[in-house]
């Protein structure tokens, strides 16, 4: 099964670093959308209920907490920002990881690695669709 992924990132040089990162480290992956502000990343999920969503935390329109709010369970989340201090409101939120910018390839192989081993525990990709093979 391929992951979906969407990227919600509004510093245009940070949002073509992860994908360029993420194409390199999870090729088989793919990327369904980038969006530019929180609102847009809300509007998107909806759409295409990725796998995964790589969120920052300061956006314009909706912050990527309230995103992640929304999402609750639906997809895992990681968040990606310049902001250390939100690291315990994005863990209350339900983030498998918080990478901060700039993000490291490296950091990003482990973020991927804890993100593989929770898709793994699941047994599917996305949380909300094993939530409604059990009912």
């Amino acid at each position: 099964m391929n992951t979906s992924i969407l990227i919600a990132e509004d510093e245009p040089l940070m949002r073509e670093r992860l994908q360029m990162l993420l194409a390199q480290a999870w090729p088989e992956a793919q990327v369904v959308l980038v969006a530019e502000n929180g609102n847009d990343a809300w509007d998107g999920f909806l759409e295409h209920e990725p796998d995964v969503v790589f969120l920052d935390i300061r956006m314009p329109g909706l912050s990527g907490l309230e995103v992640a709010e929304r999402i609750g369970k639906r997809a895992h989340v990681v968040f990606v920002t310049a902001y250390d201090q939100y690291a315990v409101d994005a863990f209350d939120a339900g983030a498998v990881d918080y990478l901060l910018k700039p993000v490291q390839a490296e950091r990003l192989q482990r973020a991927l690695a804890r993100l593989r081993e929770r898709m793994r525990r699941h047994g599917l990709a996305n949380p909300y669709e094993q939530i409604k093979a059990l009912t």
